[in-house]
């Protein structure tokens, strides 16, 4: 693999020659076959010439020794080029450093500036050249020992060389003998000397891969730092609009449409087609097939929506279907302008038109497959109106202008891409490529004030079904941003920021695009919620219908037609509280990561903006003075904890029942106490965080403590009591979610508990905000703590006379009947005493839950009346004696009937106690 820069000598480790090749291969395969195979047997031994052997592999070693030393060259070349091209990079760094110290940069420096940005070496440059280095490398180490446990081997060997071929020793006078062993003696002693300067050759070898890895390493970190440095430049460095643009626009669009650029793209396009030809024929069958089906597959997408009944019952997998399909529908335009230009950045270096041409096909190809299937989403047979249900007219009005939208941004896309890229030249980035990038932008300002003005029909109809929605009640902000958004992108551009516009306008379409494919990943999920649910509702009602044997009937039924098909529409509402906070926590995490892969490339040159300083403060740390700048990178990173941090404590409860607890099954109380914990450990983690961020530590919270102290002290002790109450409350659960307490005069369900206070529901429905310091501190009593079981204390009177022992068996019959009435503890009856005007029992009786309490009660008062009228057994009232001593008064008052009734019952009651008296 040789290196991309024609300027400068490129040294290669392992050529891609065919000679070279083949004599790789068969260095290995003599070597394997001869140096290092195995003991050949006794028969072999016999035919081959010990002193023969040895010197062939000798002449083996000797050609093996040229080809390291020709590695060891190429290794040492490599290692000098980069080297050089280190110092030429350094180099010209510096220079550019050196023009930029001046405040009013011209066209020279930019296009400078551009040229080094260009010819930066790549990681991917060196990919190849890489992996044979590390192959040559892992090789050479294996050789090495390899030969070291030959040399070892030899040196056993060259004390008799005689017994290693022990057939001639024995069939051989004593002189041959003698004159073999010091012949093979010899020729061994040589092969020892080229074994140890063939592990010298790959020792060298393998210290130089090392050093030209680390150096590669080296020129990769300073390329990166120069990439980070110029495109710094490159991206705040004004180039100022002038007349010379419309002067150079006439070259720009000769360099545009000029035959022989286009005839060598051609050609190139045909040869790299020739040399790759597996993939690109293999591509063009897959867009033709998509090509030929793609009526079939239009009519599928129409049957899978759920309204069509074709399928019954519905599932997500019809959903998932419809999407496949949408991005095969979308693809064959895209597919043939990304293999374009794959095919056309295979061409040589030299071929500048090629490779711009290379970069605008790839800049069309994802724009245009990002608004085809946004357009097809949002069809009327699309994925939004078919499945999530949203709104038919404002989706197809929106798809329409889409499409005639798409045409011509897509083509100004393309035209500044192919004269405002790398490749293209300087004079047409300037004047072409800057001018299409303007008309791009106010085309799509254009198109946002169309579709969304107050008179389109996605706006109308949002009035007449969602008049009070908060987009609604936003239009004029969103509809200023959308609008705002590419004109500030074009004024930057016309600024003389045009790579700065460029990146940032590339950046925000990528995030509107991963934005509108969370909100297809939620609707996705969330309608699989619903679709779940239905389901196991339908199982549900099928278990109900076998066990009333109407099986047969629904399944008639359902063959007549007479079963009406329901149709899933998306209703996130529906879906549960738990649900739909995980899922928004779950969107949320995808959403943010997914902006942050689109963004994180922009921060060595948004570093202007971050770094920008907004106060400067200085404290004395360890006797030193220390500075600390606030940046507007520091108040941006603060913003995103913070949001992090909100987005996590609302969201944390549900995804602890969800994930964990339910798992573990827990007690409800257990959970809540978990849950607010754990929200109140983020909450803390997340300010904490922020607070280091903005580099306020305990130094700088010295005196808000000290005035939280003074402030405690005086106004804020209750606010501080009821937070510490809070969290022993929630330690020790004295009270718990859904128990029901006394506290003073009010009786209630526990419904929340708070930092500061606890939300009880009493009998009325009304909720009681109770401080949480009342749980602590005043006497509580809590109905269902350790059990729900309570006791039923009833007081019936009957009229002196009566038998005591009758009446204790029928009101332990009537409480004994109740179902409500726990038989352990058991009910009881006792005869407590004797009243003025009756005689006293009392049952006590139990029930298992306090909401029981009043309806048994009622129910047992009933039964208790009932029967004691049946028996005739009086309940009586209390009576009183009256004595009337005077009544002057009342001569000449007119006596009402009522009046006389109540003086004659007077009258007899005092003449019966008289009389009994």
């Amino acid at each position: 693999m040789c290196f991309p820069f024609s300027s400068v000598q490129r040294p290669c480790i392992v050529g891609r020659s065919a000679l070279t090749t083949l004599l790789f291969v068969l260095s290995f395969l003599v070597l394997g076959g001869l140096v290092h195979a195995q003991p050949v047997g006794q028969s072999e031994v016999q035919t081959i010439d010990p002193e023969e052997r040895i010197a062939t592999n000798n002449a083996y070693l000797l050609r093996r020794i040229a080809e390291r030393e020709a590695l060891l060259d190429e290794a040492r070349s490599e290692l000098a080029y980069f080297h050089q091209r280190k110092q030429i990079l350094e180099k010209g760094l510096e220079r550019i450093e050196q023009r930029a110290q001046v405040k009013v940069l011209g066209r020279e420096f930019v296009q400078a500036a551009l040229e080094e940005l260009r010819h930066l070496p790549k990681p991917a440059h060196y990919k190849l050249t890489r992996q044979a280095r590390d192959r040559a490398l892992a090789t050479t180490s294996d050789e090495i020992l390899r030969y070291e446990r030959e040399l070892d081997d030899l040196s056993d060997r060259e004390e008799s060389p005689a017994r290693y071929y022990p057939a001639q020793r024995s069939s051989s006078r004593v002189a041959e003998r003698t004159k073999i062993d010091s012949s093979t003696r010899a020729t061994m002693t040589e092969q020892r000397r080229l074994l140890a300067q063939l592990i010298e050759i790959d020792g060298a070898l393998l210290k130089t891969l090392l050093e030209s890895k680390k150096t590669e390493r080296e020129l990769m970190q300073v390329s990166e730092a120069a990439h980070t440095l110029l495109s710094k430049m490159l991206f705040w460095v004004p180039a100022q609009f002038s007349a010379q643009t419309f002067v150079e626009l006439r070259s720009a669009g000769a360099w545009t449409v000029s035959w022989e650029n286009w005839r060598g793209a051609l050609t190139n396009l045909l040869v790299e087609v020739s040399a790759e030809l597996v993939w690109p024929v293999f591509l063009g069958f897959c867009v033709l097939l998509l090509l030929v089906t793609r009526s079939r597959l239009k009519r599928i997408l129409a049957a899978l929506a759920p309204s069509s009944g074709r399928y019954r019952p519905y599932r997500i997998g019809h959903t998932v279907a419809a999407l496949l399909i949408t991005l095969a529908l979308a693809l064959p335009g895209p597919v043939v302008f990304w293999a374009i230009s794959l095919l056309l950045g295979m061409a040589d270096e030299s071929q500048i038109f090629s490779h711009a041409l290379a970069a605008a096909l790839a800049a069309a190809a994802k724009l245009l497959l990002a608004t085809s299937v946004f357009a097809r989403l949002i069809d009327q047979n699309g994925v939004a109106v078919a499945h999530f249900g949203w709104d038919e007219p404002s989706l197809n009005f929106s798809a329409r202008a889409l499409r005639r939208f798409s045409v011509v941004f897509v083509l100004l896309i393309f035209l500044a891409s192919l004269n405002g890229l790398d490749y293209a030249p300087y004079a047409n980035r300037e004047s072409l490529g800057f001018l299409a990038f303007i008309l791009a932008m106010l085309a799509l300002a254009g198109f946002f004030a169309y579709l969304f003005k107050t008179s389109s029909p996605p706006v109308r109809r949002l009035i007449i079904y969602q008049p009070h929605s908060w987009m609604l009640r936003f239009h004029k902000l969103w509809y200023f941003v959308l609008i705002a958004v590419p004109l500030s992108v074009a004024g930057l551009a016309l600024a003389g920021y045009y790579a700065a516009a460029g990146y940032f306008f590339s950046r925000v379409l990528y995030s509107a695009f991963f934005v509108i494919g969370a909100i297809t990943l939620y609707g996705l999920i969330a309608l699989w919620v619903q679709t779940e649910h239905a389901r196991l509702e339908r199982l549900q009602r099928e278990e109900k219908a076998k066990s009333e044997g109407e099986v047969e009937a629904e399944a008639e039924a359902e063959e007549d037609g007479e079963v009406a098909i329901v149709v899933p529409h998306l209703d996130v509402a529906t879906i549960g509280e738990q649900t739909r906070s995980l899922l928004d926590f779950f969107i949320t995490l995808f959403l943010l990561g997914g902006l942050w892969s689109v963004w994180k490339g922009a921060l060595p040159v948004l570093s202007v903006i971050g770094d920008y300083s907004l106060w400067t403060s200085r404290t004395i740390a360890d006797g030193k003075e220390v500075v600390f700048s606030l940046s507007v990178g520091h108040v941006f990173l603060a913003l995103l904890v913070a949001s992090i941090t909100t987005v996590a404590v609302r969201n944390v409860g549900a995804l602890l029942d969800i994930v964990l607890l339910k798992r573990l099954e827990m007690r409800a109380d257990a959970t809540y106490a978990i849950k607010v914990v754990t929200r109140y450990a983020l909450t803390a983690i997340g300010v904490a965080a922020a607070s280091r961020v903005l580099d306020i530590g305990w130094n700088n919270l010295q005196w808000l403590v000290a005035a939280l102290s003074v402030g405690l002290g005086f106004g804020l002790q209750e606010i501080f009591a009821n937070f510490v109450s809070g969290l022993i409350v929630l330690a020790e659960r004295p009270i718990r979610i859904g128990d029901v307490v006394t506290v003073g005069d009010v009786t209630g369900t526990v419904a929340r508990i708070r930092a500061r206070a606890t939300a009880v529901i009493d009998f009325d429905n009304k909720e009681v905000i109770i401080p949480n310091k009342a749980f602590i501190t005043d006497r509580v009593i809590n109905w269902t703590l350790s059990t729900g079981t309570t006791r039923l204390l009833i007081k019936v009177g009957v009229a002196y006379g009566c038998d005591t022992a009758l009446v204790q068996k029928l009101l332990l019959e009537v409480v004994q009947a109740n179902d409500d009435v726990l038989e352990q503890p058991s009910p009881s009856v006792y005869f407590i005493d004797f009243g003025d005007s009756s005689l006293n029992f009392e049952i006590r009786a139990f029930v298992d839950a306090f909401d029981k309490r009043l309806r048994v009660q009622h129910e047992i008062n009933t039964a208790i009346d009932g029967v004691l009228r049946e028996h005739g057994i009086e309940i009586p009232f209390p009576q009183r004696d009256l004595h009337i001593r005077s009544a002057e008064g009342l001569a000449g008052l007119p006596v009402s009937p009522t009046a006389k009734t109540e003086t004659l019952a007077s009258q007899t009651a005092a003449n019966s106690a008289q009389a009994s008296v």
